[in-house]
């Protein structure tokens, strides 16, 4: 849920709840306000009529205070019980509306021209009522223009006291450090923002630093390990030459050379995964699948013949990509390299493309390991010992970098790669 969502649905639950109870306790109190004045005008007519008495016992005399239809009765009694005012609600037939009315009722016993009596006097409400109903709407009606109102404005003022903070998101969003431009970040008159526009550009060059140093590092520790490698690689060539030497001495030296090619590529297949890491192949142009896949399998086709595999190519469609050239050739280069060296003898390689996906299927004995490992790095069956183990590594770390999806699967003495392109 977005921020402004979040504030906005708080304030309106808040406004709510304290519109919804304020208009109740307003409403109770106009209601009593009114229904007060209504008591003190119908105690004004009991006071009139026993200032100025009628001359006789009269029922059911009309009369009419403060321009508002008043009804009285006075009734003979045979004696007083209650001298006290006496109030109630009743309905009375309106002659002038044609219908029933709510009127409030005040009873009074006391003595006219030495009589006792009840005096009743009537006071319509429905004035009273439809003024209460009125500034009820009213009421209702600023509430929901105050909420609007809270609306409208809310957004209005979270885009300008949010812009700053937005910018700086934007920022962080796009943030490359392969991208030498410096950030700029702009000033806000919000002290928090610019707290934290002065903490990312700390990170930014904390990161860049050690991003420095860590790319420096790869290339030396590149550049230095391969010059011993080669010069060992070049010493061995010479002891194997070398006619003298016995068979024990010739397996031994094979073995250097063996592990010196290993070692030589293991540091090759760690200083990708390190550039890949690094945001290091940002070039980007159109690469066709097929084409770089032909190249490799005619650079395979004499270890393929030697195997007596057989090769299936369902070519439904070309995918293209927009990558950069050599990480893709690496990418396909591994796939193959891993459906014909994982091959049995007499084995089959099925390879299928579509306008959005490749995959490569090659016969095989089950899995030794966990099949959600197969893309860990130096993860290798136990009867491959001479593999490095980061083959489906690399493949797995071009997939990502590029939001490809590698997936694997186990099926009818088959294993098949998945790569889907978006």
């Amino acid at each position: 849920m977005k921020l402004l969502t979040k504030t906005t649905l708080f304030f309106i639950t808040i406004a709510l709840f304290i519109l919804f109870m304020g208009g109740i306790i307003f409403y109770l109190a106009f209601k009593y306000m009114v229904n007060r004045e209504v008591k003190r005008e119908l105690v004004t007519e009991i006071h009139q009529v026993l200032i100025h008495p009628p001359r006789s016992t009269l029922i059911g005399i009309d009369s009419v205070v403060y321009d508002l239809p008043v009804h009285y009765q006075i009734i003979p009694i045979s004696r007083i019980k209650n001298n006290t005012f006496v109030f109630s609600d009743t309905l009375l037939y309106d002659n002038i509306m044609n219908h029933y009315q709510p009127f409030r009722v005040i009873s009074y016993e006391t003595r006219l021209n030495g009589r006792p009596v009840k005096i009743s006097i009537s006071k319509s409400l429905l004035v009273s009522d439809e003024l209460v109903a009125y500034v009820a709407f009213v009421t209702l009606g600023l509430s929901v223009i105050l909420l609007l109102c809270i609306l409208v404005f809310n957004n209005f003022f979270f885009s300008q006291i949010w812009g700053s903070f937005f910018h700086t998101l934007d920022v962080i969003r796009d943030y490359d450090l392969s991208d030498k431009k410096e950030i700029i970040l702009p000033e806000s008159e919000i002290t928090e923002f610019n707290l934290l526009n002065q903490g990312f550009e700390k990170m930014h060059q904390r990161i860049r630093k050690d991003y420095r140093n860590l790319k420096e590092f790869i290339e030396n520790i590149s550049h230095e390990i391969q010059t011993p490698l080669a010069v060992i690689k070049s010493k061995v060539d010479l002891l194997l030459q070398d006619e003298k030497r016995n068979c024990d001495e010739i397996e031994q030296i094979q073995s250097i050379q063996n592990n010196a090619i290993r070692l030589s590529n293991l540091n090759k297949s760690l200083i990708l995964l390190s550039k890949i890491d690094n945001n290091q192949f940002p070039q980007k142009e159109e690469v066709r699948i097929q084409e770089i896949i032909s190249f490799h399998l005619d650079n395979f086709e004499e270890i393929i013949l030697s195997k007596n595999i057989s090769l299936t190519k369902s070519f439904h469609d070309d995918p293209v990509v927009q990558a950069d050239p050599s990480l893709i050739n690496i990418l396909l280069l591994n796939l193959l390299k891993n459906a014909v060296y994982h091959n049995l003898p007499s084995g089959s390689i099925e390879i299928e493309t579509g306008k959005n996906f490749l995959c490569v299927k090659n016969t095989g004995k089950e899995l030794e390991i966990n099949p959600e490992d197969i893309f860990k790095r130096f993860t290798k069956s136990s009867s491959k010992p001479e593999s490095l183990g980061l083959g489906l590594a690399i493949v797995k770390k071009i997939c990502d970098y590029y939001h490809y999806t590698a997936k694997y699967s186990y099926k009818d003495h088959y294993h098949a790669l998945t790569i889907d392109f978006p």
